[in-house]
Formats: structure tokens, C-alpha cells, sequence
């Protein structure tokens, strides 16, 4: 059941209808029978909600055990039996036939390959159902004794699609006391709905089409727009997962549930680091607090920390996908944050001396461009991957191709616009577009609340503008959400 279509919201309006029509004691049991109708939808995932089943039945017990023994032994023994179950879930779905690959590479021999179906939503509902055994052992988290309020935070299907990476924490107040029916949560919910549906469809489905064209056949384009395509593609990727993120917030928010923020202005950020803590907020801070801080952290020598954060950022590639180039994605965010933060000291002396600097507007604008400008360099390793292009070959062609000066690159760019499907009105669109959502998402505020303190008349404006472009300019048809197949 793809996100974007008809059918996905026909499903929530009848789940929304009949939760509010249960008692309050009965709608999480409700939504948990929504989660499995959803979960298997598609004929192709039902063999595998037993998968999610397992999953969940497996670090519920592992759970009870941990939180209810005394025995440090037994402890320890159920969080690695947890930890084993949902990393080898992982493994066995998701990374078989690459790590059939290495270890073929290093025997010399032939492991054989699997042709499996991922379950859908399987590095988020692991993930979720992880934090929640691990929680319990650290005693962060009580123990929760009803298996299907558990069940439905692990299956909750908003965030089955694309996340945010939920905890049990932060959930299980809402799940024990759902909310009465509220119209102004309602109406913010209706709105972060249609905001992320403008972002996905008006924005980033339309870049794609020029982005996709670029990268499926890199060999062929000059280098003007082989860098125009890397940075489109950052602004495609964020409208793409921030409004994936914004749909499942507002229609958890309608339903009475409130889930955890997943950007916060990323590309305000003025160091790469900080850039790292305000995108994809739910999947950092979980390799924050299971990875990192069990590493060490930063409590140990600067080179272990340094090497704390690239394995960190390899492994958080790795969680991407099993191919080489996430990891080498992973392994490019890593080194640069770990060189941030060795030079910090020496780069915030030499600031003194930057006459740029001492206007602080102008300090900041410089240090965000640099910023974005190296996530634009490590997304070439995602777009490549996610197009299947060769990543060095992409690196090379942007060296290329310059010859007439900027005049001509930019007529080269503006043809091949044109040739992808760009044309007419839409680059304008898109332009305008792009500059509302930075402006309202600015400072890290929440869009529905910043439209609730707007006037009567820029408010509706604002509505009926962003249903005239899903009308006018939405991309109906196009793939589903890029984080959907993580």
C-alpha cells in the first residue's frame, strides 16, 4: 500500500473514523489489528508479518526476563539473545547475499545466493523493538507486561513505511492513555499531512526526474550538470524523507500520538557534526545511545572517539543498504565528522583572522554552504547507489565538461532540464516551493504550529496553494518514498 496513494489515505480516514468510535480502553487493540491489515495488504508481505511477529514476540519475552530477574547472568544472556534475534533477522533478510559475497571473496570459494523478499519496514520495526529490550536492561524503560500494547508499538504503521525510529519510552504513555478526540490536533495533523505531500510530490518527485535522468547514465553528461544533479538530488532527498516523516506525524497526530521530530533544520547547520544531530534525528540518536555510547563515546582517548564516530557512520551506511556504496557513503559522513571535530580548535583560532568572519550573518552563511556542499559530495555515493551508477565515474564526469564558462554550463543544465521534462512553469514552481518550506521549517519550528499563529488570511492561502500544486504539479504515479526500501 504505497503512501501516496488514494487507498493508503481511504485506509487511515476508516481507521481514524472507527478508532474514535471505540472506547479509549479498546482503540490500542484496534490499532494493532490496523497494523497487521495493513502490514499485509500486499500478498507478498503476509508469509512475513510472522517475521514482525517473531520479531516482537521474541524481545517482549526477552524483555520480561530482563526486567524481572535478579540474576545478572540471565540478564545479560536475554539482552544478547535480543540482540542476536534482531540482528540476525537483519542479516538473514537483508545482507545474505553480501556477505555470501565476502565471504566467497576471502575463501575462494561460492556461497550461495538468496532470493528473498525484505519484509516491509524491517531495519525500523528491529530497530524499535531493539531500543525496547535494551532500554529495559539499562532500566531506562518498565518493563511492559501487556504483549499487545507492545505489539502495537512495534507494528504502529505510520512509521512502518519510512520511520521515524520510535522508542517504547516515549510511546508507551500515549498507548496507556489514548487521547480524546481533539480538533485542533485534528486540523495540525491535516495539515503536516498535506505539507508533506506537497514536499514528496510537487518537489521531490519532479526533481527526480531530472536527477534520475542524470545518474542512470552518468557516463554521458558533462560536468555542470553532474553537479547541478548531485545538489538537486540533497534537496530532492530531504523534500522526499522530511515529507515521508510529516505524513506519518500527521497522520499519528490525528490518531492521538505524537511521534519524535526527525529533521530540525539540517541545513541551518554550521559544522558537519551538528548537521548529524538535526537530520534523521530518530535514526542518530539510536546509533547515538546503542553504538556509540556502548563504544566509549567520548569519554575515552580523541583517537577511539574519533574511530568511535566512523564506525558509527559505517555502520549507519550499512544500515542503508547492503552495497558497498552505503557503506562507502557511511565511511565518507564518518571521516569528515571525525575531521571536524579533530580541527575544531585549531579552525576556531584561524577564525580570529577571517575579516568574512566578523560579521556574524556572513560567518554563518559561509560555514552552512560549506556544510551542504559536503553532504552534496557524500550523497554522490548514495545517488549512486540508489540509481546504480558508478560513484567515481560521477566524481570524475563533474571535473569536465566546463569549457564556454558559466554561461554555457548553465544553457547545458537549463537544456537538459528541458529534455528530462522540466519545462515551462515548473522550475518556477519548484524554485518558489522549495523557498517557502526552508522559510517556514526555519529555526527548527514545527510547521503546524507556525501556521496556527499565522493570520486568518495567509493560512487559508496557504492551504489552497498546496492543494493547487499537488492538483497542478503533484507527480502522481512516481516511486514510492526513497527511505521506504531501507
Amino acid at each position: 500500500m504505497t503512501i501516496t496513494s488514494l487507498l493508503y489515505l481511504g485506509f487511515f480516514a476508516v481507521v481514524a473514523l472507527l478508532h474514535y468510535a471505540l472506547p479509549r480502553v479498546a482503540r490500542p487493540y484496534f490499532l494493532l489489528a490496523a497494523n497487521y491489515a495493513f502490514y499485509c495488504y500486499d500478498p507478498s508481505n503476509r508469509p512475513l508479518a510472522l517475521v514482525l511477529a517473531g520479531a516482537t514476540l521474541l524481545t517482549w519475552v526477552c524483555g520480561l526476563v530482563i526486567g524481572k530477574s535478579r540474576s545478572k547472568v540471565l540478564r545479560v544472556v536475554f539482552l544478547l539473545l535480543s540482540i542476536g534475534g534482531g540482528v540476525g533477522i537483519l542479516l538473514y533478510y537483508k545482507y545474505w547475499n553480501l556477505l555470501a559475497d565476502a565471504i566467497g571473496g576471502i575463501t575462494g570459494g561460492t556461497v550461495p545466493h538468496l532470493d528473498l523478499i525484505t519484509p516491509l519496514g524491517l531495519s525500523y520495526f528491529t530497530f524499535a523493538a531493539l531500543s525496547y529490550s535494551i532500554d529495559v536492561f539499562k532500566k531506562r524503560c518498565r518493563v511492559e507486561p501487556n504483549l499487545l500494547h507492545y505489539a502495537m508499538f512495534v507494528s504502529f504503521f505510520p512509521t512502518m513505511i519510512t520511520g521515524p525510529i520510535e522508542r517504547y519510552p516515549h510511546l508507551r504513555p500515549q498507548i496507556k492513555k489514548p487521547r480524546r478526540f481533539s480538533y485542533t490536533r485534528c486540523a495540525g495533523g491535516a495539515f503536516r499531512i498535506l505539507w508533506g505531500y506537497t514536499k514528496k510530490m510537487v518537489i521531490a518527485d519532479n526533481l527526480s526526474v531530472y536527477t534520475s535522468f542524470v545518474f542512470t547514465n552518468p557516463a554521458s553528461m558533462n560536468g555542470p550538470n553532474l553537479l547541478a544533479a548531485s545538489i538537486l538530488f540533497a534537496i530532492q532527498l530531504y523534500m522526499d524523507f522530511s515529507g515521508c516523516c510529516d505524513i506519518a506525524l500527521g497522520v499519528a497526530r490525528i490518531l492521538g500520538y505524537d511521534l519524535i521530530e526527525n529533521f530540525n533544520s539540517p541545513f541551518e547547520s554550521t559544522s558537519f557534526s551538528e548537521f548529524w544531530t538535526r537530520w534523521h534525528v530518530s535514526m542518530t540518536s539510536w546509533f547515538r545511545d546503542y553504538i556509540y555510547f556502548p563504544l566509549g563515546g567520548s569519554r575515552c582517548c580523541l583517537p577511539r572517539r574519533l574511530m568511535n564516530v566512523v564506525i558509527v557512520f559505517v555502520v549507519s551506511g550499512l544500515w542503508h543498504g547492503a552495497d558497498w556504496r552505503y557503506l562507502m557513503w557511511g565511511l565518507a559522513c564518518g571521516v569528515l565528522s571525525a575531521f571536524g571535530r579533530l580541527t575544531f580548535g585549531a579552525r576556531k583560532v584561524l577564525w580570529r583572522y577571517n575579516p568574512l568572519y566578523r560579521a556574524v550573518w556572513c560567518k554563518n552563511l559561509i560555514q552552512r554552504a560549506l556544510v551542504f556542499l559536503m553532504f552534496v559530495a557524500t550523497l554522490v555515493f548514495f545517488a549512486s547507489a540508489l540509481y546504480n551508477a558508478d560513484p567515481y565515474g560521477v566524481y570524475a564526469g563533474i571535473f569536465q565538461g566546463w569549457q564556454g564558462g558559466l554561461s554555457a554550463s548553465w544553457d547545458s543544465v537549463r537544456t537538459l532540464l528541458h529534455d528530462s521534462g522540466i519545462d515551462g512553469r515548473l522550475p518556477v514552481v519548484l524554485t518558489c516551493a522549495s523557498l517557502i518550506v526552508f522559510a517556514a521549517e526555519s529555526n527548527g519550528r514545527s510547521v503546524a504550529r507556525w501556521i496556527r499563529n499565522q493570520s486568518f488570511v495567509l493560512r487559508w492561502t496557504l492551504y489552497y496553494a498546496a492543494a493547487a500544486a499537488l492538483l497542478f504539479f503533484g507527480a502522481f504515479g512516481q516511486s514510492a518514498f526513497i527511505y521506504q526500501q531501507f
